[in-house]
């Protein structure tokens, strides 16, 4: 990693700057503190308050980069050209797909190597195009600057980095070598990048406006917040908006935790048929819904059975939709931050919250069995959750099992249901653990914990950024499910199949290999086959409030899956319904539901 502080022996450059320092510059006053990335990157100058955080490879870099940015508001990495782009490639897809604002700083090779076609190492075939890394990332971005001079190469930066925020999406700034150190104006600098979207107030007034004049005709209403409202910053406007209202509140998967789940006005998470007895049928009851930050995937909506009224007004990302009136260019959190000033309580019907109408929630499976069960373990997990922790559900059995659970007020709860890339996880909960120290050191909020529930399919993908906690002296919270394999694969398909299986760990050794000193790590690794070993491990000092970084492994049986899981997979139809019966899991009858198979 080649570092310098971009300082001249003459005086020749009072008002400018070498390029890549005011790149630096400007990724940090928007916010960002650290940047991922893995040795042998170049151009990382001295910035005051910004750090270099090494990974193991790029994907987890990015990956990592992804965690912080869905903690603190942005995140950034960067790579080399073709091995390390295409490497993070991945990653950056998922940011893509769920909207998080990710810099993606490519360090490409000169523009005499790029003119020559030069066969450069990391470059491909006889006349190597060395752009043609920058066309692979073209779908997978909202906006680039594709540097290839000096001139206007300042304003590039600026227009793409207020693209990262007012789009809310990965953006890339390609930077050949040989434009480091060249100078450019700085000026800009001293004045703060707006990243704040243009909006005409009478626009939003408007849209405002239809929208309550719908609300205050309806006869029962409710309130749908779903996850699109955390990435465009407007979580606080989202709790204010359902104070204001005072109506029934439903969210979704990956939306849990927006509106505390302790709200007044908070009625249940909705996912469609596969949701808690009787929440699907209540939702349908409502007469108009206002929808906040939609994300319709098949893994947020119960396979596609999350069914909307036909009378309701969407306020999307960047437009907003009531039957068939839609409005564009209105920024959902000043959409929002409007109908807070001009909502009426005493125009809007006061409905009765149907959480207390409807039947008990599902009771819990295998009480008295004393190992630990999909029925008992999510419950407990979120029973010992504390306000300010940030909780991440890996893709598999954690990301559908705990939903179902009360997280207590102030959780932040992450997913990548959509991508579902598996191994996203643990390098996510690496960069959202440096988020929040950061955070607390400039807000002066509490401190949370970063809590990663993941299976151990899913660790053995990126394992590795385990170490870079442990040489990091970051202290998450690791849970992990050892059920023997790809448990969420065996309920898809080919339960008994060796394709799902994996070839196991002995997990007690994993801190040890990362260098943890052995005497630490055999106090930070722990390990539970039964209900009662759990409880134990959970009332540790060590555990509760820790300082280094703990494992949890939890051995559960192989079969064992989150009722929603088995839920969504029998949307698929009555052959995969016989298929999971047949290999022995547990499936929840659907079939009086009137949309169940249509």
């Amino acid at each position: 990693m080649a570092i310098t502080n971009g300082t001249h022996s003459n005086g020749s450059h009072e008002d400018t700057v070498p390029l890549a320092r005011y790149l630096w510059e400007r990724i940090h006053q928007v916010g960002v503190t650290k940047i991922f990335g893995v040795p042998g990157t170049p151009f990382i100058y001295n910035v005051d308050g910004l750090e270099w955080v090494g990974n193991t490879n790029e994907l987890n870099a990015a990956y990592s980069a992804d965690g912080y940015a869905r903690v603190n508001g942005a995140g950034c990495l960067i790579t080399t050209h073709g091995v390390g782009e295409l490497s993070a490639l991945n990653a950056i897809a998922g940011s893509m797909t769920e909207q998080v604002k990710v810099i993606h700083v490519v360090g490409q090779t000169s523009l005499k190597m790029q003119r020559g076609r030069m066969m450069i190492h990391h470059s491909i075939g006889q006349s190597p195009n060395h752009q043609m890394f920058n066309n692979a990332s073209r779908e997978f971005r909202v906006a680039a600057a594709e540097l290839q001079t000096a001139k206007g190469a300042a304003e590039e930066i600026d227009r793409v980095l207020r693209e990262c925020f007012i789009k809310s999406g990965p953006v890339y700034i390609f930077l050949p070598i040989d434009l480091v150190d060249v100078h450019v104006p700085s000026k800009a600098l001293q004045t703060p990048l707006n990243v704040e979207p243009e909006v005409d107030p009478k626009v939003i007034d408007d849209a405002a406006k239809t929208i309550l004049q719908a609300l205050e005709s309806s006869h029962n209403p409710a309130l749908f917040v779903d996850c699109l409202v955390q990435r465009r910053q407007a979580v606080e406007e989202a709790k204010q908006l359902v104070n204001k209202l005072q109506i029934p509140t439903y969210d979704s998967n990956m939306a849990k935790g927006i509106i505390d789940a302790t709200n007044e006005h908070y009625a249940a998470l909705y996912n469609g048929i596969p949701s808690a007895p009787g929440v699907h049928e209540a939702f349908q009851k409502h007469d108009f819904v206002l929808v906040l930050g939609n994300l319709p995937c098949d893994t947020n909506t119960g396979g596609f059975t999350r069914k909307i009224p036909t009378n309701a007004a969407y306020i999307n990302t960047e437009d907003v939709q009531i039957n068939a009136w839609k409005l564009p260019n209105v920024p959902l959190k000043a959409v929002t931050k409007r109908l807070i000033d001009l909502a009426d309580p005493s125009k809007i019907p006061h409905v009765k919250n149907p959480k207390h109408t409807l039947p008990p929630a599902l009771p819990e499976e295998d009480a008295d069995s004393k190992l630990i069960t999909q029925s008992w373990i999510w419950h407990r997990l979120a029973d010992w959750f504390r306000p300010h922790d940030v909780v991440f559900g890996e893709t598999g059995t954690a990301a559908f099992g705990l939903p179902d659970a009360t997280f207590p007020a102030d959780t932040h709860w992450i997913t990548q249901t959509y991508y579902g890339s598996i191994g996203y996880a643990t390098p996510a909960a690496l960069g959202a653990d440096l988020a929040l120290a950061d955070r607390a050191e400039k807000q002066g909020t509490p401190r949370g914990r970063t809590l990663l529930i993941t299976g151990d399919g899913s660790l053995m993908l990126t394992c590795q950024e385990i170490g870079n906690m442990v040489k990091q002296k970051l202290a998450p919270v690791i849970f992990l499910i050892n059920n023997a394999g790809y448990t969420i694969e065996r309920v898809i398909h080919g339960a008994e199949c060796s394709y799902n299986d994996i070839v196991p760990f002995n997990y007690e050794h994993m801190l040890p290999f990362f260098n943890m000193p052995p005497a630490q790590a055999k106090k930070c690794f722990h390990k539970a086959h039964t209900k009662a070993e759990l409880d134990a491990i959970l009332a540790l000092d060590r555990v509760q409030n820790p300082t280094s970084v703990q494992v949890v492994e939890i051995v559960m049986d192989r079969l064992d899956v989150p009722w929603r899981l088995a839920s969504g997979v029998a949307m698929r139809g009555p052959e995969a319904v016989r298929e999971m019966r047949e290999a022995g899991f547990r499936v929840r009858d659907l079939t009086n539901s009137s949309d169940f198979w249509n």
